[in-house]
């Protein structure tokens, strides 16, 4: 693991606590990171890919940000066990936990191994739940806390070739409601956020294509892509919240992040109703 120390931020909103975020060598998980640690969080990320997590460390702690690193395969329950166990150990609490990591194949179902299934659902509902409860009783016992699991329009409508991402997907959010009833008198909050948008990485481009790939779409369609870190004062948001101010929601993230750019993150209530949940 690597760790870098705090030296400034844009505001100290999160200052002092601590938030793990999984998937978050790339995409919307590398961008979520990099704006919890801006706003005074210290940033656990997890991926698989060393080199993912070296270029984060090094952006994050370029702007003065505080964040270590931790390689993690979330089909292991060993190793996510152990994991959780070992930020337990070190920071004896979590603030925040956004699960943000996720696997898309685009494949028929009848072309998909068993394996491909299991692993799906792994890494997108199981890990998550495993990690949920790791942490939820540090959360509880420090008084409030704040789960983010990222899901998408596949948490609510069925794709072809996406059989069993949205399985995952639906199943997450199924969690994510009853949890928040659960965790609710414990004063730790539990969302959703779906992107609401098309984003990719930088260089701009979804996650799943090179840039080369990127590069020979039709402009029509590459315009349809915006960074991610667009969407990240959304994130941010609901890091903010117990169970006693907002919990068991779904929001678009673009369309809240936009909010919140125009308003700030004290949202008036009539606000906050209006924003739409995809």
């Amino acid at each position: 693991m690597a760790k870098q120390s705090r030296t400034s931020h844009v505001s100290n909103l999160l200052r002092g606590r601590v938030a793990v975020v999984t998937g978050a060598g790339r995409g919307w998980g590398h961008s979520i990171c990099r704006m919890l640690a801006r706003h005074g969080a210290h940033v656990v990320a997890t991926s698989e890919v060393t080199v993912e997590l070296e270029e984060l460390r090094m952006t994050v702690g370029a702007a003065g940000g505080s964040l270590e690193t931790a390689i993690l395969d979330l089909t292991d329950r060993a190793a996510t066990e152990a994991f959780a166990a070992s930020v337990l150990a070190r920071h004896r609490r979590v603030d925040v936990l956004v699960n943000a990591a996720g696997i898309l194949r685009n494949q028929a179902f009848l072309d998909q191994t068993q394996d491909d299934v299991e692993v799906t659902l792994e890494i997108m509902l199981l890990a998550p739940m495993r990690l949920i409860r790791a942490f939820a009783p540090a959360m509880i016992a420090g008084g409030r806390g704040a789960i983010i699991n990222i899901s998408s329009r596949a948490g609510r409508v069925g794709s072809a070739g996406e059989t069993d991402y949205c399985a995952a997907k639906f199943g997450l959010e199924g969690f994510s409601y009853a949890l928040a009833e659960e965790l609710a008198p414990h004063n730790v909050s539990v969302n959703l956020l779906t992107p609401g948008q098309d984003i990719g990485d930088r260089p701009l481009k979804p996650t799943s294509v090179t840039a080369a790939e990127f590069a020979a779409w039709p402009e029509a369609r590459r315009v349809r892509y915006r960074d991610s870190m667009e969407l990240t004062e959304a994130c941010v948001y609901l890091a903010l919240q117990d169970s006693a101010s907002l919990t068991g929601r779904r929001f678009s993230a673009s369309a809240l992040s936009a909010t919140i750019r125009q308003h700030g993150y004290d949202l008036p209530v009539e606000v906050l109703a209006s924003v739409p949940d995809e």
